[in-house]
């Protein structure tokens, strides 16, 4: 067959079907180029779409696994926070409930049981221990003698009467707002509490030195409820006076009801050395009238019998 056709197709007549069919066969051989041309392209695009379309899936599986690490942090982060919140509210809570049996059982200690009042008063005035003027001191003792405020709250690391709490709470906010931060060392000491505290001073003074800053048990501001003892940045006792906060309580704490009990120079009249630190809740419109007269003492204020207790 193949002998056939090639004799049939013999170099001239295939010249001949050449120039007769030139341009079809051009136009034919350029329609072959441009199909393999086209499908090596199309190749080509389709590869880059896929390789797109990859790279966005494997970028948007990646940013989902990111949302999802970041969710469950912060799952984790709230389920913690939730749980420390719950343990604060317990611990608060316990607190409260341990505070609460503590000014319960001071509250019930026995305070029916007076004392023969010619014995530790020379006066008959300034002497409820109920009253914002009453005064205590070496020749005015409680009465009873183991006397307990019934209105005692506790807040900001004091526990007062709570006549004297909202100004206690607006002086040390005053004080924070300043940048002359305080610290309370003390504030409401009971009867007991009082025999415990003089004993240590007398073991470290003897009974003449501790009688010339500390009280004996019934005979404390202390016991009032409406006094406090302070401190800062680690200053207590004499060292407070030297610190920029006492120079600020020198100047605000009168706003708040407040004054520096006892004042060097006015030994003779409180019966003790000067104490920077012992501040005592009298109300706002007596505090800054002391201050404005430059009156020092409550014994002097309100004409009260002072000084050492014999």
């Amino acid at each position: 067959m193949y002998s056939n056709i090639m004799r049939k197709y013999t170099p001239k007549r295939l010249n001949r079907f050449i120039r007769r069919h030139r341009l079809s066969l051009i136009i034919i051989g350029a329609a072959l180029i441009a199909s393999a041309g086209f499908t090596y392209w199309y190749h080509d695009v389709k590869a880059a779409e896929i390789t797109t379309i990859q790279a966005e899936s494997t970028k948007k599986a990646a940013e989902m696994d990111k949302k999802i690490t970041i969710l469950k942090a912060e799952a984790a982060a709230k389920k913690v926070a939730a749980e420390k919140a719950a343990a604060e509210k317990k611990a608060a809570e316990e607190a409260a409930a341990k505070e609460a049996a503590r000014l319960a059982a001071l509250q019930t200690e026995d305070t029916t049981a007076p004392i023969n009042a010619a014995s530790c008063n020379a006066s008959t005035s300034h002497n409820n221990p109920n009253s914002l003027d009453v005064v205590v001191n070496k020749k005015h003792c409680m009465q009873p003698l183991n006397f307990v405020p019934g209105d005692l709250v506790t807040s900001r690391g004091a526990t007062l009467s709570a006549k004297a709490m909202t100004g206690f709470n607006a002086l040390m906010t005053a004080a924070d707002a300043a940048g002359q931060s305080i610290s309370i060392t003390s504030s409401f000491r009971s009867y007991s509490s009082q025999v415990s505290t003089y004993s240590y001073w007398v073991n470290t003074s003897g009974v003449a030195g501790a009688d010339t800053y500390s009280a004996r048990a019934g005979y404390s501001e202390h016991q009032t409820g409406l006094a406090f003892d302070v401190s800062a940045n680690g200053c207590v006792l004499d060292c407070f006076g030297t610190t920029s906060q006492y120079a600020w309580m020198q100047a605000n704490a009168a706003a708040y009801g407040f004054v520096q009990r006892y004042y060097a120079g006015s030994e003779a009249t409180t019966g003790y050395k000067a104490e920077e630190w012992h501040y005592r809740y009298v109300g706002v419109a007596v505090a800054q009238d002391m201050v404005s007269r430059g009156i020092k003492t409550l014994e002097q204020y309100w004409g009260v019998t002072g000084g050492d207790y014999f």
